[in-house]
């Protein structure tokens, strides 16, 4: 088509849009971009450059990324290349009077000729767009003679994404040039101001986003728990974000790892304006009600279409990096202290969170008289820990949770789409039917959501007779299934005894989560933290270091405390600390003690392990790695005081990190292998070394296996050392293949003992000589000398009070003079 009828349909003396210009030989990319444009109703301008001008469709109900949906594109007037970048208002009684809105921009490739395809009525190209992307066809149809009708149809591509519709343009309703909603470019709204894009911002992003992946969740509790350990705060109504800020540059993903950073103009704009360097922020996007309550269902709609996300505000309540600090080691209270701090000038888009030291079980009862979900109680000296923990936990004032939609009915009467959603959840990788709801909808909500369902209907049932039992064979035959990928959230009064809900109410779709997160939700009794009668509530101090809560039991069994470990290192640094000082230090910590299970391990110092504590940044191979180190008595007992458990160093230390100074061989038995099979193996490894002219040392794990160590002269580099010792593992196997194995298989290791070279690589670790473990009663895992490997019982037998008997009146043994290997 020419521009002759693209300017006879306007008239420039009344509006903004751009006259054709003449314009020249561009060597540039082919430009791509789709206007959004509110006029006579609602629809996406889709245009293509091709022969200096841009070829033009409107989309009546927007792209889809999901490759079954075939969206009508009816072909318009060709459009000037300066039409590319207009966004604005057209004015009424103008042809397209109303609103446009740059909604995404780029470049295309053709596949093949496309003014063959155009001629031959299919043009299929690659995208190269800020938010559509991948493979695409444009189909012509058979016109009616009145308009040239195609269909846009997403190419089934790594790109493309089922079930998309309607949630993905609902979710980008921002313009790509200005940040502006429709709302505000109508209004007249300036832009706001755009940050210069910086690729060190972008990095820092990139390691931001990589080093904090998943968020920390809450365990569902009958009540709220008592002390003075607790701190309390509203549980709000919302989508979880975690919010990434590195100079001028933020990204918003949710918690299962989403980028929704488009979603939240106001929320990215507010990052943005924090006088900082760097943060990772911890939040819940929500809508506040005129009473001050959170509103899923109202947040639902402004991020719909035509919905206003600009007020959306963020309740932020942790804090886990600050100006290239990480603070997850540190305890949530001086963490938040950080948050509050940074907010203090923040807009009101960006709200702190405050937690309230109250008893929890008033705080909860207010919280629900005021209507609100209900509360979250957290661990004030807690650090931050990623998953579902103990340390922190939430009580709802009513039950709710996301359930996968397996299937729907049709209303019976009346214009409503659906009559019922049946629900389901995941236990154990299967699907177990919860009940159905029929409440709640909108009849808007209802036909959008019946328009999804549709489209994935399943031809089987996705739940078998047994899930189904109750049901009558008639309802059975109404119901359509569908693909168990959708969520909904359901705000529901109990379970029943055969697992199913009752009284159910429909509450919204949720489109941050997947559908395997979704299980049972049943609150569970408050977990105990325990405090030893022998010793006092306060502090001891241990080498100079304060060591906080000393009377916390850190396990059961032994009845074990926090002060008692602290004591122990300090009792057996002389002997431990030779081996493990200035070696780069994974930790294992236990911030709620052993039997928590909320253990994690870190490698990386932070700022909460204190100042005797050193980072240790290196690179290899392309890769960044960052550790941490210990240099003497102080250092080991800060790394105590903030609830590391198990030790694991190098095998190399941070002045010679490329030369291993010691070779390492883990036995580790298979369940049904004896220990006495395990010491036999310990000999015979000894004796091959001993041949080889190497002497080695002997170590009990504390767990259910067997260290034989090789001290080296640092002269050999890694890949050597690791040759080295799978030769020998190999050798091993090779004269006894029904008593060893060499490799990490599990399934072949029945039967055998499992000879771990594996652990003399870059970046692997070994636990400490004298280190305790997280396992009930904290054992210890001991060097010993050979003449004592008859008599050993197990490789768990010593605990710490017999490691300190055993140590008593020694002096720490001279270190083994370091061998070169053969």
């Amino acid at each position: 088509m020419a521009l002759e009828e693209y300017s006879r349909k306007r008239d420039f003396s009344k509006t903004s849009e751009p006259p054709p210009a003449k314009t020249g030989a561009r060597n540039k990319q082919l430009s791509y971009l789709i206007q959004k444009h509110e006029a006579t109703r609602l629809h996406y301008d889709f245009r293509l450059e091709l022969d200096g001008v841009l070829l033009s469709w409107a989309v009546t109900k927007g792209p889809s990324l999901d490759p079954t949906d075939k969206r009508l594109a009816v072909r318009t007037e060709d459009h000037p290349l300066a039409y590319g970048s207009f966004e604005g208002t057209i004015p009424k009684g103008q042809y397209g009077g109303g609103t446009v809105m740059l909604w995404d921009r780029g470049s295309w490739e053709p596949k093949g000729d496309p003014r063959a395809g155009l001629k031959k009525g299919h043009l299929a190209f690659e995208l190269h767009g800020e938010r559509l992307k991948g493979g695409w066809d444009l189909i012509r149809m058979r016109g009616d003679g009145k308009r040239e009708n195609w269909l846009l149809i997403k190419e089934a591509d790594e790109d493309a994404t089922p079930d998309s519709n309607g949630v993905f343009l609902a979710r980008l309703a921002s313009s790509v040039s200005t940040g502006r909603s429709m709302e505000e470019i109508a209004g007249g709204a300036r832009p706001a101001k755009k940050h210069k894009s910086d690729p060190k911002d972008a990095a820092m992003l990139k390691r931001l986003m990589d080093r904090y992946p998943k968020v920390q969740l809450a365990t569902l509790v009958d009540k709220a728990p008592e002390g003075a350990d607790w701190v309390h705060e509203i549980k709000f109504d919302g989508y979880r974000l975690l919010g990434f800020v590195a100079g001028g540059a933020a990204r918003l993903r949710t918690r299962s790892g989403n980028d929704w950073t488009e979603s939240f103009p106001s929320i990215v704009a507010a990052m943005q304006a924090l006088k900082i360097d760097s943060a990772v922020l911890d939040m819940e996007a929500v809508l506040l009600d005129p009473e001050g309550k959170s509103s899923f269902q109202a947040l639902q709609a402004a991020l719909g279409d035509g919905g206003r996300p600009e007020r959306i505000t963020a309740y932020v309540f942790d804090l886990l990096q600050l100006d290239g600090s990480d603070l997850t080691g540190l305890p949530l209270t001086e963490r938040k202290d950080k948050l509050k701090a940074m907010l203090a000038k923040s807009k009101q888009v960006l709200r702190y969170s405050e937690h309230f030291t109250v008893d929890g079980a008033d705080m909860y009862k207010e919280a629900c008289a005021k209507g609100l979900e209900g509360i979250i109680s957290k661990r004030a000296d807690a650090p931050y820990v990623a998953g579902r923990q103990k340390i922190w936990l939430k009580v709802k004032c009513s039950l709710r949770q996301e359930f996968i939609i397996v299937g729907y009915s049709e209303a019976k009467s009346g214009e409503r789409a659906i009559g019922a959603l049946y629900l389901g959840y995941s236990k154990d990788g299967a699907l177990c039917y919860a009940g159905k709801v029929g409440t709640g909808f909108t009849m808007k909500s209802a036909r959008e959501l019946a328009a999804r369902l549709h489209k994935t209907e399943s031809a089987e049932p996705v739940l078998t007779r047994a899930e189904m039992k109750g049901m009558g064979a008639g309802e059975r035959r109404a119901v359509h299934w569908v693909k168990p990928e959708l969520l909904c959230e359901v705000a529901f009064t109990e379970w029943t005894v055969d697992g199913r809900i009752r009284h159910p109410s429909f509450q919204g779709l949720r489109e941050d989560k997947d559908a395997a997160e979704v299980k049972q939700e049943k609150p569970m009794k408050v977990p105990a933290f325990p405090v030893s009668k022998a010793t006092k509530p306060g502090s001891l101090v241990a080498a100079g270091i304060t060591i906080s809560h000393p009377e916390r039991v850190i396990s059961e069994t032994g009845h074990v405390t926090k002060g008692e470990l602290a004591e122990y290192h300090a009792a057996v640094a002389p002997f431990m600390l030779p081996r493990i000082m200035r070696h780069p230090l994974s930790l294992l910590r236990c911030p709620a003690g052993i039997d928590g299970k909320e253990c994690f391990f870190q490698r990386s110092p932070g700022r909460g392990l204190g100042k005797d504590v050193h980072p240790f940044e290196f690179r290899h191979k392309g890769k960044r790695y960052e550790y941490l180190y210990i240099d003497d008595e102080k250092g080991l007992l800060e790394v105590i005081q903030m609830g590391a458990i198990e030790l694991h160093p190098w095998g190399a230390s941070v002045d010679g990190i490329d030369y291993p100074d010691r070779l390492i061989f883990d036995l580790d038995p298979a369940p049904d292998v004896p220990f006495e099979a395990l010491k036999l193996a310990a000999a015979d490894l000894r004796q091959r070394l001993k041949r080889k002219g190497l002497e080695c040392s002997l170590k009990c794990t504390g767990g259910k296996g067997l260290h034989v160590t090789v001290a080296l002269a640092g002269k050999d580099r890694w890949p050597a050392v690791k040759d080295y010792g799978a030769a020998l593992a190999e050798e091993m196997v090779a004269a006894a293949p029904e008593a060893y194995v060499a490799t990490m298989s599990k399934a072949k290791r029945t039967g055998k003992i499992f000879i771990d070279y594996f652990r003399n690589d870059y970046t692997a670790t070994a636990i400490a000589d004298y280190g305790v473990r997280a396992r009930p009663g904290a054992p210890v895992a001991v060097p010993l000398a050979w003449d004592e490997l008859k008599g050993l019982e197990s490789a768990s037998a010593f605990s710490m009070k017999e490691v300190l008997k055993r140590l008593k009146n020694r002096k720490p043994p001279a270190q083994p003079k370091g061998q070169v290997l053969p």
